[in-house]
C-alpha cells in the first residue's frame, strides 16, 4: 500500500468514528432534544396536553367533568436530565355576581377559561348566601358568603370588588382570587377570577407515565395530590 491510498483510508475511518460519535449524541440521554414530554396524558379525572421542544415547555389540561374540575394550563420547565417537569398551574375565568334584593345573597354566573381540546369556556351557576349580618351598608358586597362549594371573603370598596374564595372541607376545589367592578346601581358584579398552585411530574423510567405531585395553592404548606398519567 503506497502512503496515499494509506492516507486516504485513515481519512476515512477518521471521517466514519465522528459521523457515529454525532450520531451516538444526537440518539442518547438527551431527552429534552428528543421532546420525551410531549403528547397527550391521561388518568381517570383529567387529559394533560404537552408540548415539548427546544424553545421550551408548556402544557394544558381538561377534566373529565367540567361540572366538578376546572381546565387550566402549566407553566414551567425540564430539569437537565430531561425526567423532571415542574413550575405552576394556572386556572382562570370570568363571573357575574348579582345580588339580591334584601343584600343577603348573590347569584353566580360563571365561565372556565377553554383550554386544550375545549372549543369555548365552560359555564357554571352557584346560589351565594351571606354568613351574619350587612357589615357595611355602604358597601353591601363586604363580608363573607357560602356557596355550595366554597366560602367567599368580599371586600367592597366603591365600585371595586376583591377577595377570595376557599373550598368547603371536603369538597376537591382550590382556592381562588377574584377582583372586578361593581356597576352603578351596586346590584352587579363583574370581573375575573385566578386559581393557581404547584406541579412537578417525573418521567417514568420507560417513558409512557408520570408520578403528579401537585399543590391546592401557592401556600408552602398547601395540601398535597398525589396522581399518576399514562400516555
Amino acid at each position: 500500500m503506497n502512503y496515499g491510498t494509506l492516507l486516504s483510508f485513515l481519512v476515512i475511518c477518521s471521517l466514519c468514528v465522528v459521523s457515529l460519535a454525532i450520531a451516538e449524541n444526537n440518539t442518547g440521554g438527551d431527552k429534552n432534544s428528543t421532546s420525551i414530554w410531549n403528547g397527550t396524558w391521561s388518568n381517570p379525572d383529567y387529559l394533560m396536553y404537552i408540548t415539548q421542544n427546544q424553545s421550551g415547555i408548556a402544557g394544558e389540561y381538561v377534566p373529565t367533568d367540567l361540572n366538578e374540575l376546572d381546565p387550566g394550563r402549566l407553566e414551567g420547565n425540564v430539569s437537565d436530565d430531561g425526567k423532571t417537569f415542574s413550575g405552576i398551574w394556572i386556572e382562570t375565568g370570568s363571573n357575574t355576581y348579582t345580588l339580591s334584593d334584601d343584600k343577603l345573597s348573590f347569584t353566580i354566573s360563571g365561565f372556565a377559561d377553554p383550554y386544550g381540546s375545549m372549543s369555548k369556556p365552560a359555564g357554571y351557576s352557584y346560589n351565594a348566601t351571606r354568613i351574619g349580618e350587612i357589615i357595611d351598608p355602604k358597601n353591601p358586597w363586604t363580608g363573607n358568603w357560602v356557596t355550595e362549594k366554597k366560602s367567599y371573603h368580599l371586600t367592597q370598596n366603591g365600585t371595586q370588588l376583591s377577595g377570595v374564595n376557599e373550598p368547603l372541607t371536603n369538597v376537591n376545589d382550590e382556592v381562588g382570587n377574584l377582583s372586578g367592578t361593581i356597576s352603578e346601581n351596586g346590584t352587579v358584579y363583574t370581573g375575573n377570577w385566578t386559581e393557581k398552585g404547584r406541579f412537578t411530574f417525573v418521567l417514568a423510567d420507560d417513558g409512557l407515565s408520570y408520578n403528579a405531585t401537585i399543590t391546592k395553592n401557592l401556600d408552602p404548606n398547601a395540601f398535597v395530590e398525589h396522581m399518576v398519567f399514562s400516555k
